[in-house]
């Protein structure tokens, strides 16, 4: 009985590191994807903001009403 224990005990050892190693692994991946799509949504924006910036100042126009 003690045999069959410690097998056992050995086996959830083995599944717990190997598990470990696997979730490990995938939040790591999920971490990464995470941070690469928000660093394209932010370089999207500060590319769009600048654009529109570069509109404005090469257009010469204002937003104000009063100057149409």
């Amino acid at each position: 009985m003690e045999r069959v224990r410690a097998a056992l005990g050995g086996l959830a050892v083995v599944i717990a590191l190997f598990g470990g190693m696997i979730l490990l692994r995938t939040l790591s991946r999920f971490l990464r994807a995470l941070v690469w799509f928000a660093e394209t949504v932010a370089l999207f924006a500060f590319a769009a903001l600048f654009g529109y910036l570069a509109y404005r100042v090469l257009w010469g126009g204002s937003d104000d009403p009063r100057r149409h």
